[in-house]
């Protein structure tokens, strides 16, 4: 892998990041590949994730661009009562790695924070935790295949939505 496909690799994850939070809804989706995977596993155990979402709970599994595009259609649809109005989300992205896993397909993992501000409350909250990208590469580009997000602190004190995490 070439160092600018590694620092694409890391504008990706990034880019990402600040899209959620200008709620950038299409160009976010863009990024997405048509067969994405968006995980966020629980924990079994204090030191044990869940490992197949098709037979363990999960916090989130959309398996398919298609069903990230649903939500994002609920949410600016305001058919979403409970996002209304939708809250307002700071990302933090660091400690970004990206490993080759071959000529067309890296892992970039990094760790994260969101602070989420809630008008309704109002209140703000904060989550944290790593995340799990493979990216593959298409038409020129970088796209995500799969987003892994392990949430540190799991105790959830509010819903949980896809651009908190």
């Amino acid at each position: 892998m070439t160092p600018e496909h590694k620092a694409l690799a890391c504008e990706l994850v990034a880019r990402e990041a600040q899209l959620l939070d200008q709620q950038r809804w299409t160009e976010w989706l863009d990024l997405y590949r048509e067969d994405a995977v968006f995980w966020v596993p629980t924990w079994k155990s204090d030191g044990t994730l869940s490992s197949d979402p098709d037979t363990e709970l999960s916090l989130i599994y959309m398996d398919g661009r298609a069903l990230l595009h649903e939500r994002v259609q609920r949410l600016t649809s305001g058919r979403s009562v409970a996002a209304m109005p939708v809250p307002r989300t700071t990302h933090l992205v660091g400690g970004t790695l990206v490993d080759a896993i071959d000529a067309d397909a890296a892992l970039v993992q990094s760790a994260w924070m969101t602070h989420i501000y809630l008008h309704k409350q109002p209140e703000s909250l904060a989550y944290a935790g790593r995340y799990e990208h493979l990216l593959r590469w298409q038409d020129g580009q970088w796209r995500i295949a799969r987003k892994k997000v392990v949430l540190t602190n799991d105790q959830l004190r509010s819903k949980l939505d896809f651009f908190y995490v």
